[in-house]
């Protein structure tokens, strides 16, 4: 775009030098000539300045890469920034970090064009698919593994060995558009038989998986819906995992979502995507990896298909 304006000014100045245009011409068909290229060369600038102003409209000068809220404020900044720091050098963008205020928010702010690409916890990115306004390029893979489980946690003290035995007890979800945190264990209890609204005496909604290993641990909660990673990385926080015990394991869930919003341009898309999938591969990649406390491991390709077994689990659950 910058050399088509160049092109265009360089012509503007030569029509304008050239000894076929007189300032002092005479007669009319002379200056109905000069009239009619004097316009057709005006047009070409603004036209060229008008495109170059929508060019700078499109072109990103910052990304915001937005996650469903995991852990803690300080846990995500930890464990995400530098991810954001190895997109920003490869793409030559600033990528910033956006915490989603619960599981819904992450949909509402990419719909809105606020937020441009997001880890979507795999049914909340069920729930924001079907708003045809985001596009799946990549899935998290963690622990080598493109898949993990939700557990039901309690305190070894309460004497609980199975999940008949928390009839009656306060329960902490993590939110309803959590997988592991809600809808795969609620799902596990239907089919159990068990209605987990009636079930419980009563049912907490912690907003993140770390406050659902501390409300178990407080005892503000008996019992507890959480993902079985977030028990090694609440240890390496230096919580007491050892007085917890897991009575309940759910299906193979799959890994985080990546996607981007509507409008993104694609060539941007592109070049995001394969940073991604390229990231173990590099230097700053797998100086990320080990330190990754949620032992990230890098990222691969996705298709939506890959989720069709979360939306069966949504189904069975009520969502």
């Amino acid at each position: 775009m910058f050399f088509l304006n160049l092109y265009v000014i360089e012509k503007f100045v030569y029509f304008f030098k050239s000894d076929n245009v007189k300032l002092t011409m005479s007669g009319k068909k002379s200056r109905r000539r000069f009239v009619m290229k004097t316009r057709k060369t005006l047009v070409c600038v603004f036209l060229s300045i008008f495109l170059l102003f929508c060019l700078s409209m499109t072109q990103a000068s910052e990304l915001k890469f937005g996650y469903t809220p995991v852990f803690s404020e300080a846990e995500m900044k930890t464990e995400f920034e530098p991810v954001n720091d190895y997109l920003s050098k490869v793409l030559g963008v600033k990528v910033s970090l956006y915490i989603a205020k619960d599981y819904g928010d992450l949909r509402q702010q990419m719909e809105a064009g606020v937020v441009d690409i997001g880890s979507f916890s795999p049914f909340a990115y069920v729930d924001a698919a079907r708003g045809g306004k985001i596009k799946l390029i990549a899935q998290s893979i963690l622990d080598n593994s493109a898949f993990y489980r939700g557990i039901i946690i309690t305190r070894k003290k309460l004497g609980a060995s199975n999940l008949t035995d928390l009839e009656g007890r306060r329960f902490a979800f993590v939110d309803k558009k959590s997988a592991s945190g809600y809808v795969y264990p609620r799902a596990m209890l239907i089919e159990k038989g068990v209605n987990p609204d009636k079930f419980f005496k009563e049912i907490i909604f912690a907003g993140n998986h770390s406050k659902v290993i501390d409300q178990v641990l407080s005892g503000e909660a008996d019992a507890g819906a959480t993902y079985d990673g977030a028990i090694p990385y609440a240890k390496g926080q230096g919580k007491k995992v050892e007085e917890l015990q897991i009575i309940a394991k759910t299906e193979p869930i799959p890994h985080d979502a990546i996607t981007v919003r509507e409008g993104l341009d694609p060539n941007l898309v592109k070049a995001l995507q394969e940073a991604l999938v390229k990231l173990a591969e590099t230097p700053e990649g797998k100086a990320i990896i080990a330190k990754s406390k949620k032992k990230l491991s890098g990222y691969i390709l996705a298709e939506d298909s890959k989720f069709d077994i979360v939306r069966r689990t949504a189904k069975i659950a009520g969502q």
